[in-house]
C-alpha cells in the first residue's frame, strides 16, 4: 500500500517523506517499531533518514506516538506512560523529576521548568528516548518560597530567594505594611503557565532587604528548618527543675571530687562534655563525661517530638538554632562551672602507644571544677604562662596529663594513617554595630586537637560497646572512595610525581602517605584538595561500614547529645545496656546483617539513620548559604579592587580562586579569559591556551580584580588582573 497523503506532502517538501497518517498505520498494526523498523517498513533511504527521525520526534512531542520502556515507538495512550515524581531544579534553568517509583530521573528543559517549582510534585510523561519528560499536571506545589518584593507602577511581584527557581511570582494584592525590597514569605495560590507567571500572596514579612540578621531568617525558612518549639515541649521544658535535685542522683556514681574541666570556644554557650586524664602504670586512664540529655528527654515526648525534627542544632555566625529550648541546651543540660550536672560517663585505658585497652560506661553526678576555653589551655600549655597556670593551678595536673595522652594519640593516628587534611576555615568578624569587620582564618591549636582527640576515643569506645551488646543505634560511617574517583585521581597523582598505593580500594593510610609524600612541596594544597574530594560524604546509618577517614573500624557520635540527636539516641542505647532492657525498636527487622545473623536493624532505625543525615545536610547547607551571603555584603564596596589569591577549583566554565587577603571565594568565567581559547584538562585540574600555552592550575596563585558581587546569586565575579611585562 502507498502513502494516501502523497501528493500533499510532495506539495510541502522537496524532499517528501511519510506523512504521519501513513506512519500511524503501520504503528498501529506492528503495535510496536524502532526508528529502524520505520526505516525498512516505509522505504525510507539516504537524505530522507534525518527529516523523518525529526518527524517521528514531533510525533511524540504531539502525543501520536509514545515510547515503549525498549524505546520503541508505540501509539500514544494518554493513560499509559504517566510518571509521578518530584522537580529538582537547576540554577542553569533545567531540571530533574525525581520518580517516586525510583529509577533513571527524567530531565525537564527550561521551557518545562517554567510550569513548575522545584520541589512541585507532578505528573509527567516521557517524550525523549534519552529521558526528556513532558509536564502533564501539577499535584502538589510547593506551599510557600521566602522572596524579594518589587513593587513597580505596573504591579507588583516578587523574586525567589532560592537560585535553583527562576519563576516570578507575580502579587495581585499588596498592603501599606509592604514595601519594595522586603523579604517575604509568600504563599503559592497559582501555577504557573506558559503565558503567565505563578500568583501568591504575602503571609509574612522577614524584614528589608539589608536588615541585619534578615540573611539567616530567609535561611532557616528557605530550607524548611524549624525556630520555634512547640507550646507541648516549652510546657514540658518549664516543669522541669533548674538544678539537679537528690531524686536524679539516685543510682549515679557521684563524681563530683574528679577534676572534670570544659574546654570550648569563647562564645560557647552549650558545653556537652567534660574531661579528665591521669598517668598509669601502663599508660593512661580517660575520662569523658558527657552531658546525661536522655535523663530529661524521654522517647516518645513533646521535647523528643521537636528534638528529631530539627535533628541538630544549626550554627550560624551571629545566630544558633537550638536542638533543645535553651532552658536545656544552655542550661541544666549543660556542663556549666562549679554546678552539680547529670552525665553519662565513659571511663577509658589506654597503653602507651594510644590503644583502647578497655572501657566502661556509667551514669554518673559531676562537677565542672573549670570552664576553660581552647585559647586559655593553649597558652598554657604550649606558651607556658604562668599567670595563667597560677589561675587555673587546682586543674593543672589533669591538663598536663591531657597533653601527654594527646602526643601519644596523634602518634597512633598518624600510625594508623588518619589523613590530616589540616583544612583552614573562615572566621567572621562582627564590629559593635553588627557589621563585618573582617573575614579570617580560624585557627586550631594543640587545645582544639587534644578535646578533638579524646571524643575521637570516646565515640569508637561506645560503637564497640554498643556492637558487642547488640544494641539498635546509629553508626556513623564514612564509606571507602568509589573505584572510578580512585583513578581519576590515581590519574592526576601519576601525572604530578606522586604514587597511590592500594587498587582498586585504597585504605586510609594509601591516601595519608600521599598527603605526607606531599608536604612542603609547592602543589601541597592543590593535592590536598583533590584528595579530599574523591572521598564520600559521612552519613548516620545501623549498618556498620567503618569510617574510612578517621580509619576506625567501629565508630558512633556520643559526645554532642545536647547539639545532635544521633548522639541521643546512642545514650539511650547505653542506657538500655546498662539497664538490661531490649532495644526499643526492634519492631519489623529488616536490612542488612551487621556481622552477626541474629543481629539486624530495625526498620525505625534505618529510616532514622536517613532522615538525620538529611537534617545535618539541611543544617550545613543553611550554614553556608548564611556565611556566603555576609561575606558577599562584606566585599560590595569593595569592587573594582585588586587582591591576590589561590585558585581553589577548576572546571570547564571557569576557575575559582580563594583570596589570600581576605577568607572568599569567587571565581572567573571562561569567557573572561579573553586573551587566549583555553581547554579544560580535568587529569591535571587546569585550564590551558591553545595559542599561548598559558596554564591556570589549580593550587596557582594569581591577581584578580573584583567584576561585581551579587547578593542574591551569593556569588562574586573577578577578572584576572594582566601580569606586567
Amino acid at each position: 500500500m502507498s502513502d494516501p497523503h502523497q501528493k500533499r506532502e510532495s506539495e510541502k517538501y522537496d524532499n517528501p517523506i511519510p506523512s504521519r497518517e501513513y506512519i500511524l498505520g503501520f504503528v498501529k498494526k506492528k503495535k510496536s517499531l524502532s526508528k529502524y523498523d520505520l526505516f525498512d517498513l516505509l522505504k525510507v533511504e539516504g537524505k530522507q533518514k534525518k527529516p523523518l527521525t525529526h518527524r517521528l520526534k514531533a510525533m511524540v512531542r504531539d502525543e501520536q506516538l509514545d515510547y515503549d520502556k525498549e524505546g520503541n515507538f508505540v501509539i500514544f495512550d494518554p493513560k499509559a506512560g504517566i510518571k509521578i515524581g518530584t522537580v529538582v531544579a537547576n540554577p542553569k534553568g533545567f531540571g530533574f523529576l525525581k520518580l517516586d517509583e525510583g529509577g533513571r530521573d527524567l530531565r525537564l528543559n527550561s521551557r518545562q521548568m517554567q510550569l513548575v517549582f522545584h520541589g512541585d510534585k507532578v505528573e509527567a510523561r516521557l517524550i525523549s528516548k534519552r529521558g526528556d519528560a513532558k509536564i502533564i499536571k501539577v499535584l502538589e506545589s510547593v506551599k510557600t518560597v521566602v522572596a524579594r518584593l518589587h513593587i513597580t507602577e505596573d504591579g507588583a511581584y516578587a523574586v525567589v530567594d532560592d537560585k535553583r527557581i527562576r519563576n516570578n511570582i507575580n502579587i495581585p494584592k499588596i498592603n501599606d505594611n509592604n514595601k519594595n525590597e522586603q523579604i517575604v514569605i509568600v504563599e503559592i495560590i497559582k501555577s504557573p503557565t506558559f503565558k503567565s507567571l505563578a500568583e501568591g500572596r504575602i503571609i509574612q514579612i522577614l524584614g528589608d532587604y539589608m536588615d541585619e540578621g534578615v540573611e539567616t531568617e530567609a535561611a532557616l525558612y528557605r530550607n524548611g528548618i524549624p525556630v520555634d518549639f512547640s507550646e507541648e515541649a516549652l510546657a514540658q521544658t518549664a516543669n522541669i527543675p533548674a538544678e539537679v535535685t537528690e531524686q536524679d542522683k539516685k543510682g549515679r556514681i557521684d563524681i563530683t571530687d574528679m577534676k572534670l574541666v570544659t574546654i570550648d570556644g569563647e562564645d560557647s554557650k552549650d558545653f556537652d562534655d567534660a574531661v579528665f586524664a591521669k598517668s598509669t602504670a601502663n599508660g593512661w586512664k580517660l575520662v569523658v563525661a558527657i552531658a546525661d540529655v536522655s535523663h530529661y528527654v524521654k522517647e516518645g515526648s513533646a521535647l523528643d517530638h521537636d528534638a528529631v525534627e530539627r535533628g541538630n542544632s544549626v550554627y550560624f555566625p551571629r545566630r544558633v538554632v537550638p536542638m533543645l529550648p535553651e532552658a536545656l541546651s544552655n542550661g541544666l543540660c549543660s556542663i556549666n562551672p562549679d554546678v552539680e550536672r547529670l552525665c553519662m560517663t565513659c571511663e577509658m585505658n589506654i597503653d602507651q602507644g594510644g590503644n583502647l585497652l578497655d572501657y566502661k560506661f556509667y551514669p554518673a553526678v559531676m562537677f565542672s571544677h573549670a570552664r576553660l576555653t581552647y585559647t586559655k589551655v593553649s597558652q598554657i600549655l604550649e606558651e607556658d604562662d604562668q599567670g595563667l597556670k597560677t589561675q587555673y593551678s587546682s586543674v593543672l595536673d589533669n591538663l598536663n596529663d591531657l597533653y601527654g595522652l594527646y602526643k601519644v594519640l596523634k602518634a597512633a593516628r598518624v600510625k594508623r594513617g588518619v589523613m590530616d587534611f589540616d583544612r583552614i576555615e573562615s572566621q567572621i568578624l562582627f564590629n559593635d554595630n553588627g557589621k563585618i569587620d573582617n573575614i579570617i582564618a580560624r585557627s586550631r591549636n594543640d587545645a582544639h586537637k587534644l578535646i578533638e582527640e579524646c571524643m575521637l576515643m570516646a565515640n569508637q569506645a561506645t560503637a564497640k560497646f554498643l556492637g558487642e551488646n547488640k544494641e539498635d543505634f546509629l553508626y556513623r560511617i564514612h564509606p571507602k572512595p568509589t573505584a572510578e574517583k580512585v583513578e581519576v585521581t590515581r590519574q592526576f597523582l601519576t601525572a604530578v610525581g606522586l604514587t597511590l598505593e592500594g587498587g582498586d580500594q585504597p585504605d586510609s593510610k594509601h591516601f595519608a602517605k600521599v598527603l605526607e609524600d606531599a608536604k612542603g612541596r609547592e602543589d601541597e594544597n592543590i593535592i590536598k584538595t583533590v584528595v579530599l574530594r574523591t572521598m564520600k560524604q559521612a552519613v548516620y546509618t545501623p549498618a556498620n561500614e567503618g569510617h574510612f577517614g578517621l580509619a576506625f573500624d567501629d565508630y558512633t557520635h556520643f559526645t554532642s547529645p545536647i547539639r545532635r540527636y544521633p548522639d541521643l539516641l546512642v545514650h539511650r542505647a547505653i542506657n538500655r545496656v546498662l539497664k538490661k532492657k531490649k532495644p526499643s525498636f526492634m519492631g519489623k527487622l529488616v536490612g542488612k546483617v551487621l556481622g552477626d545473623k541474629n543481629k539486624k536493624p530495625s526498620k525505625k532505625m534505618i529510616e532514622l539513620g536517613a532522615n538525620l543525615s538529611v537534617t545535618e545536610r539541611r543544617a550545613d547547607e543553611a550554614s553556608r548559604d548564611v556565611e556566603q551571603w555576609l561575606k558577599c555584603e562584606y566585599m560590595r564596596d569593595k569592587v573594582g579592587e585588586t587582591f591576590n589569591g589561590v585558585i581553589s577549583g577548576v572546571a570547564g566554565f571557569g576557575i575559582f580562586i580563594e583570596l589570600t587577603e581576605v577568607f572568599v571565594e569567587g571565581m572567573i568565567s571562561i569567557r573572561d579569559l579573553k586573551d587566549d581559547y583555553y581547554n579544560f584538562d580535568d587529569i591535571h585540574h587546569q585550564l590551558k591556551g591553545d595559542r599561548t600555552g598559558k596554564v591556570f592550575r589549580l593550587g596557582d596563585t594569581i591577581k584578580i580584580q573584583i567584576a561585581s558581587v551579587n547578593l542574591d546569586d551569593r556569588q562574586m565575579v573577578f577578572i584576572p588582573v594582566p601580569e606586567e611585562e
